[in-house]
């Protein structure tokens, strides 16, 4: 006799880790905007202690010289690793690199900002273990939950590493980027799990000839995630322009970011464009007073909040407080991209098997 699977309990687990891991997004966004990814120079630990200092005064005199060499010995063990895989170009950087070879100086404020960062991805990992633990019931009636959930905790285990390889690296912008791809792609694997565990109660909402919409939104989604890159150029950049010109400067480094930064900004443009002509499409395709129904006029909200933080950070010198909203509304609005293109894909395929 076959178990059935303890959906409730996955979907609410599952639900849960969506909204943990954009929350680790915000808080990512809030260690980069207030420069705080070095706070801990070495990785898993934070100043070789599970509970960082509070003080300068707990850490031994030469701490600097201390952490810079660890650091440096794993970024040889790296290197040595990109070498026999072709990639020495990186290698030379991951170890000769300016920043990579700058030491660290204690400050409590980015050091526990940091330490956060830490324990909210922490808890994700918790959170992905339990939903494969659970993702077991769905063994006998669904194996590729199971599987799903497998790699979902793999992918989240490659993360933490990767972020350890940021941190050994002083923040070395290709690695920031892969970091952030891969934070999106564990996104869009967790959504994949929602909808696929609930995709009979979400079919119904769509109504005619969704195959129409569904290319604009995946059109859409390629547009809106090579803007989310852009923005990470232009994240990285900043980054460059801050260390040069110092904060007293902060309201030139706009006009030195380069034609990277004009490029994301009057890309938005037609993003917006694009998305609103989309939602048109998607208010005639989904049903009335439908959950789905929602998600689309959210979806035009959130498109509209995001150029607007993104024109105040464009205009009033980057504020801190407002960089990692830009970016948390940036990873909402693929969500909800993606979550859509799910919906009316699983439409369009039963359309297709009726007709067929």
């Amino acid at each position: 006799m076959k178990k059935e699977p303890k959906k409730g309990l996955f979907r609410t687990l599952n639900f849960i880790t969506i909204i943990a891991v954009y929350l680790l997004i915000l808080v990512g966004g809030i260690v980069r905007s207030t420069g705080s990814g070095m706070g801990c120079p070495d990785w898993p630990k934070c100043f070789g202690s599970y509970v960082p200092p509070t003080e300068v005064s707990e850490l031994p005199e030469d701490y600097k010289e201390i952490y810079l060499q660890k650091r440096i010995e794993k970024n040889q063990r790296l290197a040595k690793v990109l070498q026999a895989v072709g990639l020495s170009e990186l290698a030379r950087e991951v170890v000769e690199g300016e920043n990579v070879q700058r030491e660290q100086e204690f400050n409590f404020q980015k050091t526990w900002i940091e330490y956060i960062n830490r324990l909210v991805g922490v808890l994700i990992g918790f959170l992905i273990l339990s939903c494969f633990v659970v993702s077991f019931s769905y063994y006998q009636a669904d194996k590729r939950v199971l599987f799903l959930s497998l790699f979902a905790l793999i992918l989240v285990i490659f993360q933490g590493w990767t972020g350890s390889l940021v941190v050994s690296t002083n923040l070395l912008p290709g690695l920031i980027t892969f970091h952030m791809v891969l934070a999106i792609a564990l996104i869009a694997l967790l959504i994949y799990l929602r909808f696929y565990t609930g995709k009979k109660e979400l079919i119904g909402l769509v109504s005619y000839k969704p195959y129409k919409v569904r290319r604009l939104i995946l059109f859409c989604m390629i547009l809106f995630f090579a803007q989310v890159l852009l923005g990470t150029q232009v994240r990285e950049a900043v980054d460059v322009i801050a260390d040069k010109l110092g904060e007293e400067n902060r309201w030139s480094w706009i006009d030195n970011l380069g034609v990277v930064f004009y490029i994301h900004r009057s890309y938005s443009i037609l993003l917006f464009f694009v998305h609103a002509f989309l939602i048109y499409r998607l208010s005639k395709s989904i049903k009335n007073f439908s959950t789905s129904k929602y998600l689309v006029w959210s979806l035009l909200l959130l498109v509209i909040l995001e150029i607007v933080t993104g024109a105040v950070l464009s205009y009033f010198a980057l504020p801190y407080f407002l960089q990692p909203v830009h970016l948390l509304l940036a990873l909402i609005i693929f969500g909800v991209q993606y979550y859509l293109y799910l919906i009316i894909s699983e439409k369009s395929s039963d359309l297709n098997s009726a007709n067929a």
